[in-house]
């Protein structure tokens, strides 16, 4: 199950909610982790009820728009769908990995792990479009941090400048940007004008992970004459098979309604799996494009 929860919608209070139902119902619903709250949905609950296991997953965005019905003998709009895997650098071995799947899927490299600048190097060598996933203050949700050399709130422009500035020479194969975590920051106008300004004399566009719905950073990005996109979907908050196949045919479902999608997942074994088996399928229905491609003015 998931739930689409609209801006103000009280998750503590539901999560609460639905485990007293099912402990009444004799079952068991027990909140499960979440990398960032707020980014990669609101709650999550597994167990067991009434004999069936249940997962609850509740996503704080609007639910995905309805595809557009063919009409009879009308050709339908093409449409066309970016991928980003996010959370490269930390080891060498995803670069094979990802040199199964077309090159129009884009990489995003962290600047702070092991091997950061090397994978970017080799990425950038296959010919794949390569994103700098940078890291930026999330909300408190007692987890990982962002690491070192996050963009936080509160830190002066030159701060925020030169810590751009080291990421963007690790990952110097970059063509835009995207955040990591920053549930935070990109809910603070000012942080973000700091970051566009950088990102504007480096000539690099913005992909807003809106790991919030608070986020400001599309609209500042926009403001600050820094080309931007925003993602429609997460692929992998439950990195299951089935969760992730469910969370492609929303990305497809979106890019006809919409005309154009992103989806945005993780350099994980089981993600890399599944998209190399699922996107030859899903080519009658959506064209895979790198995400510089969906920038205005872009073909």
């Amino acid at each position: 199950m998931t739930v689409h929860a609209p801006r103000g919608f009280p998750a503590e209070r539901f999560t609460l909610d639905l485990e007293a139902t099912a402990h009444n119902l004799g079952g068991r619903l027990e909140p499960q982790p979440l990398t960032e709250k707020g980014g990669y949905g609101l709650a999550r609950l597994e167990g067991v009820v009434a004999g069936t296991r249940w997962r609850v997953l509740v996503l704080g965005e609007e639910p995905p728009p309805r595809a557009p019905s063919r009409a009879a003998g009308v050709a339908p709009r093409p449409a066309r769908l970016a991928i980003v895997l996010d959370d490269a650098g930390a080891s060498t071995e995803v670069v094979p990995e990802v040199e199964r799947l077309p090159l129009a899927v884009a990489v995003a490299v962290l600047p702070n792990a092991p091997h950061s600048a090397e994978v970017a190097r080799a990425l950038g060598a296959q010919g794949r479009e390569v994103l700098l996933h940078m890291p930026m203050e999330p909300l408190a949700n007692h987890g990982p941090g962002p690491g070192d050399g996050a963009i936080e709130v509160g830190l002066q422009a030159g701060e925020v400048r030169a810590r751009l500035e080291r990421a963007i020479k690790v990952v110097a194969a970059a063509r835009g940007v995207n955040n990591h975590m920053g549930s935070r920051a990109t809910a603070d106008a000012a942080t973000m004008r700091n970051v566009m300004l950088v990102l504007a004399d480096h000539g690099l566009y913005f992909l807003d992970s809106r790991t919030t719905s608070e986020t400001v950073a599309e609209r500042v990005a926009r403001e600050s004459g820094v080309p931007c996109l925003r993602r429609d979907v997460f692929l992998d908050v439950v990195s299951e098979p089935d969760a992730v196949h469910r969370a492609l045919e929303e990305a497809v479902g979106r890019a006809r309604a919409q005309g154009t999608a992103v989806a945005i997942g993780h350099v994980h074994p089981l993600t890399i799996e599944l998209l190399a088996t699922e996107l030859p399928r899903i080519a009658a229905d959506v064209k895979l494009v790198r995400p510089s491609q969906l920038l205005r003015g872009n073909p």
